[in-house]
């Protein structure tokens, strides 16, 4: 199978808090982890939680939890395929940084 991929993805499990818009206008919030990460998307692990293609979510990337200065990425996307381990996510491209401490119960 020929790689799609035009961006490098990295092997990367960091801590992510994600907001789900889900059928309804309902919005659910999840406490996951990265699998692997690039700059036009992720793959989160869901434990079981399903998240259908097309829901579109906002993600907070937690990129220091080992300090009580951490720093977060901010980006919405959309899920954009799922299997048994979890869910394929698209960045929309607009990124934000957030200085904040970390909720280290992740």
């Amino acid at each position: 199978m020929m790689e799609r991929r035009v961006v490098t993805r990295y092997s990367l499990q960091v801590p992510a808090h994600v907001e789900a818009e889900l059928s309804g206008g309902d919005v659910r919030s999840f406490k996951l982890k990265t699998r692997d990460i690039s700059s036009s998307g992720a793959f989160l692990l869901t434990e079981g939680l399903e998240l259908e293609p097309g829901t579109h979510l906002k993600v907070n990337l937690y990129l220091n939890t080992f300090s009580s200065s951490g720093s977060c990425i901010v980006v919405n996307g959309r899920v954009v395929r799922t299997d048994k381990d979890g869910v394929g996510v698209c960045f929309d491209g607009q990124y934000q940084f957030v200085n904040q401490a970390p909720d280290l119960d992740m």
